[in-house]
Parts: C-alpha cells; sequence; structure tokens
C-alpha cells in the first residue's frame, strides 16, 4: 500500500473512530460518576442499581441486535450508493423499535420484583433494585428511539451526532444524578430513585437530539428525503433486517446469558463482594467503551468497503483500528494498575477489605483491556462484513459456556472467590480473541452478501 493510502486509511479511521470513542468513553465515565454518586448510599444500593444492569441489557438485547444490523445494512447500501434502500431499511426497522420498546416496557414495569430476584437481588436491596428498574424501563422508549437512530447515522458515516446526542444526555444525567440523589439546591433527596430519574431525563434528552438530525439536509438518512421519494417500509427489508438482526440477536442473547450468569455468581459471594466486583465491571467498562467506538468505525467501513467491494480497503481499516486501540487500551491499563489502590478508596474511603479486593480486580483488569479492545474490533469487522453466524458461534463459545462454567467451577471446588470470577472474564476474552482472529486472518468473510 502507498505512503498516501495509509494515510487515507488512517484518516477515515480516525475521523469516524474519534467521535464514537469520545461518546462510548463519556458515557462510561458518566455510568462510572453514577455508581460513585450511588456509592454514598451505601453498598446495599450500589449492589442493587448494579443488579438492575444484567435485566435491563438482556431486554436491550434485542433493540442493540437492530441496531447494529441497520448500522451495517446502511453502509453496505452507502457503498452500493443506494440511498433510497438504505432510508427504506431505516423506516422499516424504526417500526419495529417502536412498537417492540412500548411491549418490553410494559413487561418490565410487571415483573420488575421476580426479575430482580432472579438475578441475585438480596432482601436488602430487592425493593430498591425494582422501584429503580421500573423507573429506567418505564421511560426506556426514549433511550431505545435515540440509540436506534444514532446506529442508522454511524452506518452512513455521521458518528458526530451520536457522540453530541450521547454526552449531552450524559451531562444533563450526571447534573440531575447531583441534583436528586442527595437533594441539592433544593431538589427532594430521592436516593436511588433520583439516580433512574436523571437517567430517563437524559435519555429523552438524547432522543430529541436524535430525531432532530433527521431533519437536516446533509444526514443520508432523511426525513425530507423520505417524504419527497415517498419512501415506505417494505416486507423484503424487513426480511433482510430479520436475517440479519436474528443472527446478532441471539449473540448479544447467549453473552447477555452469560454475563447474567456470572453476576449471580459474583452476586452470591456476598454484598460486598458483589459491590467490589461491580465498580470493577465499571472501569472494565472503560475498555468497552474504546471497543465499541472503534468497532461502530470498523462496522462502517468495512461495510462501505464490501459495498464497494475493495477487500484490502476493509483490511486495512481493520488494521488500523486494531494500533489505535491497543495504543489507547495500554495506556487505560498503565493508569488502572498505578492507581489501583486509589481508585477503590474513593469509592469506599478507609474500608481496607474492600480495597483489597480492589487492587486484585485492578490488576485484572489492566491484564484484560488489551485483550478486550482487540476482540471488539475484530467482531466489528466480522460484523461489517455480514459475517454474523460466526460472532454468534465465538460469543457463544467464549461468553455463555466458558465464562460462566470455568467461574462456577473455580468459586465452587477451588475456593477463589471474586478472584475466580475475574479468572473467569480473563479466559473469555482471550477465547473470544483468538476465536475472532483466527477469522478475520482466514479471510472466509469476503463473500459474504448481505
Amino acid at each position: 500500500m502507498s505512503e498516501l493510502n495509509r494515510k487515507q486509511i488512517f484518516k477515515d479511521t480516525f475521523s469516524m473512530a474519534w467521535p464514537s470513542v469520545v461518546e462510548g468513553v463519556l458515557v462510561v465515565l458518566a455510568g462510572m460518576v453514577d455508581t460513585y454518586m450511588v456509592s454514598s448510599l451505601g453498598r446495599a444500593t450500589v449492589s442493587a442499581v448494579g443488579i438492575t444492569n444484567q435485566p435491563k441489557y438482556f431486554v436491550f438485547s434485542a433493540f442493540f441486535a437492530i441496531n447494529i444490523a441497520i448500522s451495517l445494512l446502511i453502509a453496505r447500501r452507502v457503498g452500493e450508493k443506494r440511498r433510497d434502500v438504505a432510508n427504506s431499511l431505516f423506516v422499516t426497522g424504526l417500526i419495529f423499535v417502536i412498537a417492540a420498546s412500548i411491549f418490553f416496557s410494559v413487561i418490565c414495569l410487571i415483573f420488575a420484583e421476580p426479575l430482580m430476584v432472579f438475578n441475585g437481588a438480596n432482601d436488602d436491596s430487592k425493593e430498591i433494585a425494582a422501584r429503580y428498574f421500573r423507573i429506567v424501563m418505564g421511560g426506556s422508549i426514549f433511550n431505545i428511539l435515540s440509540l436506534y437512530i444514532n446506529a442508522a447515522q454511524r452506518g452512513s458515516g455521521r458518528t458526530r451526532i451520536s457522540m453530541i446526542t450521547n454526552v449531552t444526555s450524559n451531562v444533563v444525567n450526571v447534573i440531575l444524578n447531583y441534583l436528586l440523589i442527595g437533594g441539592h439546591l433544593g431538589f427532594p433527596a430521592l436516593g436511588a430513585d433520583g439516580a433512574a430519574i436523571a437517567t430517563v431525563l437524559g435519555t429523552l434528552v438524547a432522543c430529541v437530539l436524535s430525531v432532530m438530525s433527521l431533519f437536516r439536509k446533509d444526514s443520508y438518512v432523511n426525513i425530507g428525503f423520505i417524504i419527497k421519494e415517498k419512501v415506505k417500509a417494505s416486507m423484503e427489508n424487513a426480511k433482510v433486517l430479520a436475517k440479519t438482526g436474528i443472527t446478532i440477536l441471539g449473540e448479544l442473547l447467549l453473552t447477555r446469558i452469560g454475563f447474567i450468569a456470572n453476576s449471580i455468581l459474583a452476586a452470591k459471594l456476598g454484598t460486598d463482594e458483589n459491590a467490589a466486583h461491580l465498580v470493577g465491571m465499571s472501569f472494565m467498562n472503560l475498555g468497552f467503551g474504546f471497543g465499541d467506538g472503534l468497532q461502530a468505525a470498523s462496522v462502517a467501513l468495512v461495510g462501505r468497503s464490501m459495498g464497494e467491494k475493495n477487500i484490502d480497503k476493509a483490511k486495512s481499516y481493520v488494521k488500523c483500528g486494531q494500533g489505535m486501540g491497543l495504543g489507547i487500551a495500554f495506556i487505560i491499563s498503565i493508569v488502572i494498575l498505578v492507581f489501583r489502590r486509589q481508585i477503590y478508596n474513593a469509592y469506599y474511603p478507609g474500608v481496607e477489605h474492600m480495597i483489597l479486593m480492589g487492587e486484585m480486580i485492578c490488576m485484572f483488569i489492566a491484564v484484560i483491556m488489551p485483550i478486550q479492545v482487540c476482540k471488539i474490533v475484530f467482531n466489528g469487522a466480522l460484523r461489517g462484513a455480514g459475517d454474523v453466524k460466526y460472532t454468534l458461534f465465538g460469543s457463544t463459545i467464549g461468553v455463555t459456556l466458558i465464562q460462566p462454567a470455568l467461574t462456577h467451577v473455580l468459586i465452587r471446588f477451588f475456593d477463589l472467590g471474586l478472584t475466580g470470577v475475574w479468572i473467569g472474564i480473563l479466559v473469555s476474552q482471550a477465547m473470544q480473541l483468538i476465536l475472532f482472529g483466527v477469522r478475520f486472518y482466514s479471510g472466509k468473510w469476503k463473500d459474504k452478501k448481505i
């Protein structure tokens, strides 16, 4: 590849990735601030709020699947220069998203408490968790709509829209957390309920901004274009979305089952162990924040390159993304390793047994981070190419089967407790990296059609 082409590949990757990376990291940081603010209410409340994450993301898996599908399909249509089909795909998916979000919100409102108990809530946390879950899921339509629109925009290459909406949303969330959790500036002290209300209002702001982006003239997915060209939903596009989305949904659901199983195993170790674990997971999410940003770029750039039938270009984008990801991951790992004690002391000041558990967790995170980021980028590349059946296979092996099984064995038969939980996470991430990396370099994804 010529020097000029290398520069263009880097420029394309960087311009596509940086808004998504900034978005992902700031979203994670906002979540960490959220956890920090909630930690002032006690370890039982931290555990209660953390327990809601797995069932929430399990429900959201259906929407994450359609979002990934719409992103990679629109990216492919951009490469094929078929704007009418891209907009028809968007309209088709939008109908599903609205109907499904209403249905799942009602289900979550009705069955909130049994879901919390199933996910490991104890007597001291189940009521707090159920109330928090009802508030967040009751207003989830705003979050779901915003995420769907942003995914479509990312597929067309407009990653800044998603960054702006989510950063604004999380700024609103953090401000309202300050006002509503402890009760400041005359606002009522609502505790965990205040954190949930802040989350919903933040997503409402994001939803308004996302909808507004569809009216901009430079938007590839555009309300004006849809009205002018009389673009409609179609059964053909519904089938394409379903075929791609169902496979991705299978991957996400099976992955989520693995995460839930691990979450339950950690919760059963005790309230303190689970609270330490949840803080660690919030820091590990930094890797997901960076990785997901690079993954979004990989999906869009590989999808577009496949639409253009330029395989070499797709490979170059992925390799460039991997280099960026590794550099970022190593920096985060070093910071977490060096400041591991200070990190947990900030959450649980002077509580020595919590700090010691936290130091152990941080050492695992430092090793996992580079593995995790590389794995996510490879996964995004394979998704962008339409090789979604293989990503289903790799995630099922790594997260659904190996992680909970190994964790269970290490806890029950080797009495490793929280250390066993994190060994399971490390092995799971490494296994996925191997599976996705081998698949990418085999080139078997080159001829996938979507």
